[in-house]
């Protein structure tokens, strides 16, 4: 339910606020006095576009929503974080000087594509060129589901459940396909690649480990040399002296020091443990330079694999790329061999995987059919329902001659069905049943949708999510008896939702249950509206304005007490 509606610099309106009652709401004023800026705002708030034309300025429409039964703009409120009061949220459009567009709900700032979305589930605005569900065959489509839900419901949830596994395996089977095409492939190259890697069996680092030990082997004579001067100078031997054995003179002096000053011990272990890391130095030394393998044999050995293993990294550098291309060294291609061996895996049981789904699509196919099958069985039953709803709404609505008809045909499969849903109407007898939108007149295409309105509500269970319903003239173009009559089914539509009209008609305003007048004045060359809630009073002598362009007139006057007591009985 739609409170409170306040626009501020929209048209001839500086600022009204409107209040609406929870039936049928009828909006009245004279010619000019902002009844369409009263539509326009609505339609701001459902994230319409404004007329810059219509704004002299920032213009701004706030709307006060119940949230009772709107369980998806309820569940969004948790979502964005948004503010609620006493289960009402508020909502808010603005448009600056500039031309940018603000929205908000519940305080939070929104996308006016998201304001569109929420909104849009609980307020339906009606223009006389905005009748999409006459036009649109999704739209038809849908209103039929509404109208037959308790059957149609939970045979369309299953067709969608079975679509959608059959969506994801299909694109699942094209995956496969594609998998198995790069096994032919690419899947024996690697492999061989692979088996070839195996063979020659690489480990991280042999390369540059043969590199190295080939330049030592090259140089062995020039190291043992060095190596054993080394050793020599630090531990010597009987013909000469050596670091060693001044390290030996060196503490054998000290120690005998130390005896008489304990403040060289310290230095003397020192020493000593020096005299033992040399002797180790001189050790190793040794051991390096007889370690040293100078013979030709080992050189030729190390030179033939650090050959096969450039050749292995030339070969399958290019045939196991990693993310900076074709590997240059064994510890690079080992690295990368390991991602080609994942790939590999993939293609492991993908031909058996292929099977298992290619079955199941089979399955799905023959589920999916039966789905539909049943879908259209059950909607075609619902068409015949809604259609007679619809005639008999159209009989209250002095269309009895008319003829409504809900046709079901199939069309391309989709995750709704394979249904395609038209409402066709033959206005008279012997005409051909068209399109409505077609087939009707402006009048009659305003009393169809009405008609459609008043089916669908009266078949809808939930009473707690009523929708608001937004009637721009829909009763342009009848009159009398005809303008009765909508009146009349726009109250019975106003039991199951809440009915705001925009209207010229005063048969139609008197059977609303709120009566809000546009009031426009006129000062200093200027012209401005507001909005007024009527009382009993009031009504009468808008009523009678618009019966008799005066409102002081007393047949006007006791015309439209009659036509307002009338209208009041026939709701009771």
């Amino acid at each position: 339910m739609l409170s409170t509606l306040r626009i501020r610099h929209i048209g001839v309106i500086d600022d009204a606020l409107l209040e609406f009652g929870p039936g049928f709401t009828a909006l009245t004023g004279e010619t000019g006095a902002g009844k369409t800026m009263i539509v326009t705002g609505l339609t701001m708030l459902l994230g319409g576009r404004l007329d810059r034309g219509r704004t002299r300025g920032s213009s701004t429409v706030d709307g006060t929503l119940a949230l009772a039964g709107h369980g998806e703009l309820a569940d969004a409120m948790d979502d964005l974080g948004a503010e609620e009061e006493d289960g009402e949220v508020l909502v808010v459009r603005r448009l600056t000087r500039d031309g940018r567009s603000r929205a908000q709900i519940g305080g939070v700032p929104v996308p006016i594509g998201t304001l569109a979305r929420l909104v849009g589930t609980a307020v339906t605005v009606h223009g006389q060129s905005d009748q999409q569900r006459l036009r649109d065959h999704d739209a038809q489509r849908e209103a039929l589901d509404r109208f037959g839900a308790a059957e149609i419901e939970p045979l369309l949830e299953r067709h969608r459940t079975v679509w959608r596994e059959r969506t994801a395996l299909t694109e699942r089977l094209a995956e496969l396909d594609a998998l198995l095409a790069e096994r032919e492939r690419r899947g024996t190259v690697l492999t061989e690649a692979l088996e070839r890697l195996e063979q020659a069996d690489p480990q991280a680092g042999e390369d540059d480990a043969l590199r190295a030990e080939i330049e030592r082997l090259g140089n062995a004579e020039e190291l043992r040399g060095a190596a054993g001067q080394a050793a020599l100078a630090l531990v010597g031997d009987d013909d000469g002296p050596a670091a060693g054995s001044l390290l030996d003179i060196a503490g054998e002096a000290l120690s005998r020091a130390a005896r008489t000053d304990g403040t060289l011990v310290p230095l003397t272990e020192r020493l000593d443990a020096l005299r033992i890391e040399l002797s180790d130095i001189a050790g190793e030394l040794s051991s390096y330079a007889d370690g040293i393998d100078a013979s030709p044999g080992r050189i030729e050995e190390a030179n033939e694999r650090l050959h096969e293993l450039t050749v292995l990294v030339r070969d399958l550098g290019a045939l196991l790329p990693g993310r900076d291309g074709p590997a240059e060294d064994v510890t690079t291609l080992l690295e990368t061999s390991r991602t080609a061996a994942q790939e590999l895996d993939r293609f492991e049981g993908a031909e058996e995987e292929r099977g298992t789904v290619a079955a199941r699509l089979e399955q799905l196919e023959t589920e999916l059919d039966a789905a539909a099958e049943e879908l259209t069985a059950a909607r075609t039953e619902a068409a015949g329902a809604l259609s007679g709803a619809v005639q008999e709404e159209l009989r209250h609505l002095e269309m009895p001659d008319a003829e409504i008809r809900v046709d079901v045909t199939g069309r391309a499969h989709r995750s709704h069905g394979r249904d395609e849903v038209a409402i066709l109407l033959a206005p008279h007898p012997g005409a051909n049943h068209l399109p409505v939108a077609q087939a009707a007149s402006g009048g009659e295409l305003s009393r169809v949708m009405l008609a459609l309105e008043v089916a669908l509500a009266s078949s809808r269970s939930d009473r707690t999510a009523a929708p608001v319903f937004v009637f721009d003239e829909i009763d342009a173009g009848i009159g009398g008896r005809a303008a009765l009559a909508v009146g009349q089914r726009l109250a019975r539509l106003a039991r199951h939702a809440q009915v705001i009209v925009v209207t010229h008609l005063p048969q139609v305003a008197a059977h609303a249950s709120t009566h809000l007048q546009i009031v426009k004045t006129s000062q200093d060359g200027a012209t401005s509206s507001t909005v007024e809630t009527l009382d009993r009073p009031g009504r009468i002598r808008e009523l009678a304005r618009m019966l008799a362009g005066d409102d002081a007139s007393d047949v006007a006057l006791a015309h439209a007490e009659e036509l307002l007591d009338e209208a009041g009985r026939t709701q009771r």
